[in-house]
């Protein structure tokens, strides 16, 4: 493969070289000195020196594109909901707000994570409103337990935690209908 493309180069560069053999002419008309590789009339042969060759040194090849320096975040917190407040939730979404300073650097492929219990969500984010679906609180809530614990951290693409938000506790409790039965007459 390699040797098909370099005599590709080589068929394509021939006549580029073989035209650098030709002797060059210079002339005089009236708009000033013409160069050109045929004979006219009065002409005379230039004769030109060596093109200039610099050989620059080889760059061994990088394995790893360079790093940009990771953000210093600040400060994470959860702003809503509250530490302690309780959600009548039956459809087990969930909405959470963070505070973040300085912003989410995505670009270097930092994600928000959040975890209920620990538990990491298999989600990441990348908006400062986190809306947690049913699924998602489901794998890791303890449906047990109406309290749950909730934190926020910043990761980067290894997964490496750049920051934590302070846990904080939720109440949910879920409405509950009974079958009610008809009364008798």
């Amino acid at each position: 493969m390699k040797t098909s493309i370099t005599l590709a180069i080589a068929l394509l560069l021939f006549p580029l070289l073989a035209a650098a053999q030709k002797p060059i002419y210079q002339s005089t008309d009236k708009a000033g000195p013409v160069f050109s590789d045929t004979p006219t009339p009065g002409a005379t042969q230039v004769d030109l020196q060596p093109i200039n060759v610099i050989q620059t040194p080889k760059v061994a090849p990088s394995s790893q594109l360079p790093q940009a320096p990771a953000a210093a975040y600040g400060q994470l917190l959860i702003t809503s909901p509250a530490n302690g407040d309780t959600f009548w939730v039956n459809s087990g979404n969930l909405q959470v707000q963070v505070y973040l300073q300085p912003p989410l650097n995505s670009t270097l492929g930092d994600t928000l994570r959040l975890r209920v219990n620990g538990n990491p969500l298999p989600r990441s984010f990348t908006s400062n409103t986190i809306n947690v679906t049913q699924g998602d609180f489901n794998l890791a809530a303890d449906a047990d337990n109406i309290q749950q614990t909730v934190q926020v951290a910043v990761v980067d693409t290894t997964g490496k935690v750049l920051i934590e938000s302070p846990s904080i506790s939720l109440f949910l409790r879920r409405h509950i209908q009974y079958n009610r039965v008809a009364p008798r007459q």
